[in-house]
């Protein structure tokens, strides 16, 4: 009898420790989260050069997990200074997410503009907008924070001895794998 305890406390200890052996976890943001973090960084006003104000607002986040990106529609106006004019369009985008350990936020990397498309703009701006409005948004957007990642949170992470590794986009949401950190 003492033989049998022996073995079943030996096989709860090893299913015990295979449990708890350390190796990748992940963490999931379902694409409703990621909608409302992405939501509370809008409304943005910015300047387009000297002549232009730009707004955006009421982005659309949708997964693209074939290509392990995020896209956005983004409602966007621009006024002219002068005038006063309002065009209002359309700026879709996709791009990679990455995380920055400087300020534990999760940014926008590898930005790509689909389409931007604005009704009623002036011949004088159309070049503008089909040549220079893309790179110029994807040189504003990219690096853009999306979210930053709590103090208590990371605390947590570090205190379990694991450190944010990949990132990947699934059907599901955002995966954030969080690897064992290395013995120093």
């Amino acid at each position: 009898m003492k033989k049998i305890w022996s073995w079943m406390l030996v096989a709860a200890t090893v299913a015990i420790t295979g449990c708890a052996a350390p190796g990748p976890r992940s963490t999931v943001i379902s694409q409703d989260k990621l909608q409302t973090l992405l939501a509370a960084r809008f409304p943005y006003t910015g300047k387009l050069g000297p002549l232009l104000e730009l707004q955006a607002q009421a982005p659309q986040l949708r997964l693209l997990p074939a290509q392990n990106r995020l896209g956005t529609a983004i409602q966007v106006q621009v006024t002219e200074r002068l005038t006063h004019a309002v065009f209002n369009g359309v700026l879709d985008v996709d791009y990679g997410v990455q995380f920055e350990p400087s300020d534990q936020t999760l940014r926008m990397a590898d930005v790509h503009v689909n389409t931007l498309s604005f009704s009623g703009v002036p011949e004088r701006y159309q070049a503008v907008v089909q040549g220079l409005a893309p790179q110029l948004a994807e040189r504003l957007l990219d690096g853009i924070q999306l979210h930053q990642i709590s103090a208590k949170d990371m605390a947590v992470v570090n205190g379990w001895g694991f450190e944010p590794g990949s990132i990947d986009v699934t059907a599901a949401g955002l995966r954030i794998t969080l690897n064992p950190k290395k013995s120093p």
